[in-house]
């Protein structure tokens, strides 16, 4: 076998492993409180080391004003997302974004405020925002002090909400090492970073917060 053969084989090999798509699996995240008990209601983010190409735009993401709530109560979306705000009481909402932390001194993600018409008949008043930077944010409104709600904006596009069973399932992730990051509206302190691997296609990854939430349910 000539050495120049060789150097064919080898360039073909190179071009061939390129052309394929990186493998990606599927991760499901189940985080639970310090108590041990599943924890709902809780951002998880994963960040590949290896990210591989961007990710086509996301679709707009709808939270709904409905019974005096915003519905869901915690919405994950990444970087770049429009989310849509779409009043179905029939009275008006005055949405506004507000400081997050526990002492309200984190700046929100972007500041806005849009009054709503309330519903009428099939007519439902709605309003676009763009996150186009990561951050989180309260959501609050003028006319009910009791509406809150929150926004995390992720810097990765592979971030979710667990559900009532403390899981979040996210698809797509690139194999390799990942960061896993949880994100709590309740905690006080921030939680660790977590260095994980994602290997194969279907993968099961655990979190613990280092505080016991309070808050058992989440309206959706």
């Amino acid at each position: 076998m000539t050495r120049h053969f060789l150097s064919f084989v080898v360039a073909g090999s190179l071009l061939l492993a390129l052309a394929l798509p990186a493998r990606a699996a599927s991760v499901t995240v189940t985080v639970h409180g310090a108590d041990g008990q599943p924890a709902p209601n809780v951002v998880v983010q994963l960040t590949p080391a290896h990210p591989g190409p961007p990710r086509p735009p996301w679709t707009p993401v709808v939270i709904v004003q409905h019974d005096i709530h915003f519905v869901p109560a915690l919405t994950a979306v990444p970087a770049g997302t429009t989310v849509r705000f779409s009043n179905q009481d029939p009275y008006d909402h005055h949405i506004r974004s507000e400081p997050a932390g526990p002492l309200g001194n984190i700046p929100p993600a972007k500041a806005f405020e849009m009054r709503l018409a309330g519903a009428s008949g099939d007519k439902v008043a709605s309003a676009d925002v763009t996150f186009d930077k990561p951050g989180i944010l309260v959501l609050g409104c003028h006319l009910h002090g009791s509406m809150r709600g929150h926004v995390y904006v992720s810097s990765t596009p592979w971030v979710a909400v667990t559900d009532a069973s403390g899981a979040a399932t996210i698809a797509d992730v690139p194999d390799g090492a990942v960061e896993l990051l949880a994100w709590s509206p309740e905690q006080l302190v921030d939680q660790a970073v977590l260095q994980k691997q994602v290997s194969g296609s279907s993968v099961i990854l655990d979190a613990t917060l280092n505080f016991t939430p309070t808050r058992r349910r989440r309206h959706s």
